[in-house]
């Protein structure tokens, strides 16, 4: 059995702001330890679980994707590390029997901790078949092409509903419990990293209960951004079209040709940040 865990830093055990997070914060060091030890325990649970392979794909996208301590991770797994990838989900595909979520975070607006959907600074709304959508489901959509499930999602207390909106099927983690964008009411880190194996090994025992996630088709993606200059420069991304003034619009019969064309188009929509003055 294959197992692909991705991570993320700003739902990890302990972490509540930017200087945890981000180099060059006075915490980044204990942050990327603490980000470690969460992928540490799910790695453990995977080969509770009957795991012959794990593959751990650091994908925060700060530091150049380079957030977890290579020589303090778990020794039988496999770990991508960089940002010159396709994804977060690099190398998946339909030889893995699920996808593990660490350390994730609530879409934009729903007041988790460091809540946000890919990018703070230029992304409003990201939606889906109409549905508002965040990181974990759009690593779903990505899983789902490859029929791959997603079992298990860890984080804090806000993104459990999320969690439940994309994928009954999955285990909530909840690893702390939101008090603002950048508080929380925090378990011990000892204490999440266990709950994270011990749910991590149930998901894994669970699999003939879980799905991947499949929306339908043709997909619909919608793009909102927080600027009209955002969507001014992403709308010349081919194969998109303007929705409104602040929005634009894909649409593919492919999950992975959508979170493609998303992802491109925030990083196109962001070079009309690069002028201080407009």
């Amino acid at each position: 059995m294959k197992v692909y865990i991705s991570t993320d830093m700003e739902g990890i055990s302990g972490v509540v702001d930017r200087a945890q997070i981000s180099p060059p914060g006075l915490d980044f060091k204990r942050g990327r330890l603490l980000h470690t030890e969460d992928a540490n325990a799910a790695v453990r649970g995977a080969l509770a679980a009957g795991a012959t392979e794990v593959v751990v794909s650091g994908g925060h996208g700060g530091n150049g994707m380079r957030n977890i301590v290579d020589e303090q991770m778990h020794p039988a797994a496999w770990l991508i590390t960089g940002d010159t990838r396709e994804s977060t989900l690099q190398g998946l595909d339909a030889s893995y029997a699920a996808v593990v979520l660490i350390g994730y975070h609530t879409r934009h607006g729903l007041s988790g901790v460091l809540d946000h959907t890919i990018t703070a600074r230029d992304v409003q709304e990201i939606r889906v078949q109409g549905r508002p959508i965040g990181e974990i489901g759009l690593h779903g959509l990505v899983a789902g092409a490859h029929g791959v499930a997603v079992v298990l999602v860890s984080g804090d207390d806000r993104l459990v509903a999320e969690t439940r909106d994309w994928f009954p099927w999955a285990v909530p983690v909840v690893v702390k419990y939101a008090i603002g964008r950048h508080a929380a009411r925090c378990m011990h880190p000892k204490r999440a990293q266990q709950s994270i194996e011990e749910d991590t090994a149930r998901a894994l025992g669970a699999l003939d209960k879980m799905k991947p996630l499949d929306v339908g088709k043709p997909i619909v993606a919608e793009l909102e951004f927080k600027r009209t200059a955002h969507a001014d420069e992403a709308a010349c991304l081919p194969g998109v079209a303007r929705a409104n003034d602040t929005t634009i619009r894909m649409r593919s019969d492919d999950p992975i040709t959508i979170v493609n064309l998303i992802r491109m188009g925030i990083k196109l929509g962001a070079t009309a940040q690069a002028d201080a003055m407009r």
